[in-house]
């Protein structure tokens, strides 16, 4: 934009006010290097502080640069001097703008968050806001951006660096909205749509969050690691895996638990590779650890972890097709529930997932019987503690499909896959393995039903969610 006439006008339509000083505007305007965003901050500042001109003026002149001294200059690179002067502007306009301490630490807390954006309301919830005035205020005075169609709010990539410089967002400072995120991971999938925008965030966060209580944040990546699991964000976990890894070494957190839990992650990295054998060895250490503390006085986190451990042992057996030492596996998991069911461990969803895997052992045995008593137990629990739009009531009405054709019921079969296929498209789209394995049956079901124009639809709906997942893997 032309210093002399755009950006004088960009300069007054956000500080009307300025007109009558035109000459240190444009003095203004070539000080924070004629770039947009300094020169929309500059005018807003300016409405804000309520300074004249030559006062902010006079301030950008003593960014903290020596930008009067030629020698200075010639020590830097122009794009790095440029970037340097510019983030030193922004700085000191931030400064000027006597933010209020909870406008600060609305900054501070949304510079750890994706660069993308998050929903406005969610932001206001995790940070248990009582409304969204000082949001607005600083959606206002330029510092936020707000995607008015998107309901979302951001910071400029810039003015990220320098909040967090300046207002350092560490995990203690950032507290209620790291709870809030790390609340929703524990509660497994209770928000009803796409977590698109908390796992965003939760990628943001680990990536640059301050850290000062290691201890705190090891529990806050140790629990999104299922979260993120759950949803099928497998090309981030052996990075999460790492930053896990890194934590315990650098805050000497030597737990049996967490070493337990670093052995068992890194056990479901191996399985991505599709290396079930160093995933057997990684899981049956991450035991071998935690059998130690297997006594009557275990503690809950002790007793699920054991628990949780023996069925993801299973599910490594089933996908080797070790059907015996799955079976084995998962009854010790269910054991162990049992043995520890006064503190609570029959109420998790871990219990959850290890019902499943309990069902998907009966019918590859054909034991249909005994499948749809455990799936009747499993639909109450996730009804009662979940919903019938969560992911697993999606995953229940598939197993209901699949009986039902096993049991040669056409119709009820295409009312539950069909009622699966809505479900988990809803929750976790389409390109993963539930969903694979919903088009997969439904174009079974309508091959046997002879309804040839259904069982094509959901063979090429089959064929491209797994061309998809290729090309991405490629």
């Amino acid at each position: 934009m032309d210093a002399d006439t755009e950006l004088v006008e960009l300069f007054y339509k956000h500080c009307p006010s300025a007109k009558s000083s035109e000459d240190v505007v444009k003095e203004i305007i070539q000080t924070v290097g004629c770039h947009t965003l300094t020169v929309c901050l500059s005018a807003l500042s300016l409405t804000a502080s309520g300074m004249e001109p030559e006062e902010l003026l006079a301030e950008l002149k003593t960014c903290g640069l020596n930008i009067a001294s030629g020698e200075d200059v010639e020590l830097y690179k122009d794009n790095d001097f440029t970037d340097g002067l510019m983030i030193e502007h922004l700085r000191k306009l931030l400064q000027l703008g006597n933010l209020s301490n909870q406008q600060l630490d609305i900054l501070r807390n949304l510079s750890l968050l994706p660069v993308a954006g998050v929903l406005k309301n969610s932001f206001k919830n995790w940070m248990k806001l009582d409304n969204l005035t000082d949001v607005n205020h600083l959606i206002k005075y330029g510092f936020i951006n707000e995607d008015t169609d998107n309901k979302k709010i951001s910071l400029h990539p810039l003015l990220q660096e320098v909040i967090a410089i300046e207002t350092v967002p560490t995990d203690t400072a950032c507290r209620t909205m790291l709870d809030s995120l790390h609340l929703i991971c524990l509660a497994h999938g209770l928000e009803l749509r796409r977590p698109e925008n908390i796992i965003a965030s939760l990628i943001s966060v680990s990536e640059r969050i301050v850290v000062d209580d290691g201890s705190y944040f090891l529990l806050f990546l140790q629990d999104m690691f299922p979260y993120l699991d759950k949803y099928l964000v497998s090309d981030y976990l052996p990075k999460l895996t790492e930053r896990i890894s890194y934590v315990m070494d650098e805050y000497k957190l030597e737990s049996p638990c967490d070493k337990a839990l670093l052995l068992d992650y890194k056990a479901e990295c191996f399985l991505l590779k599709k290396d079930y054998g160093n995933a057997v060895k990684k899981r049956e250490k991450a035991i071998s650890i935690m059998e130690k503390l297997h006594t009557k006085d275990a503690d809950m986190r002790n007793a699920n972890l054991l628990s949780n451990l023996y069925n993801n042992l299973s599910n490594t057996y089933l996908l080797m097709k070790r059907g015996n030492e799955a079976a084995k596996a998962l009854r010790t998991a269910f054991d162990i529930r049992m043995e520890y069911a006064h503190l609570g461990l029959t109420e998790s969803h871990d219990s959850l997932q290890q019902m499943m895997n309990l069902i998907n052992m009966l019918l590859l045995a054909k034991d249909v019987d005994n499948a749809k008593i455990v799936l009747e137990q499993y639909e109450t629990l996730v009804l009662e503690h979940l919903s019938d739009t969560s992911l697993d009531y999606g995953i229940c009405k598939l197993s209901h499909g699949i009986i039902d054709m096993m049991e040669g019921k056409p119709e009820p079969a295409e009312m539950n896959l069909l009622g699966a296929e809505s479900i988990i498209g809803n929750a976790v789209g389409t390109d993963n393995d539930y969903m694979r394995t919903t088009y997969r049956y439904l174009n079974n079901l309508y091959a046997r039903w002879k309804k040839p124009e259904k069982a094509i639809e959901y063979r090429d709906k089959y064929f491209n969610t797994n061309r998809i997942t290729t090309n991405k893997n490629a």
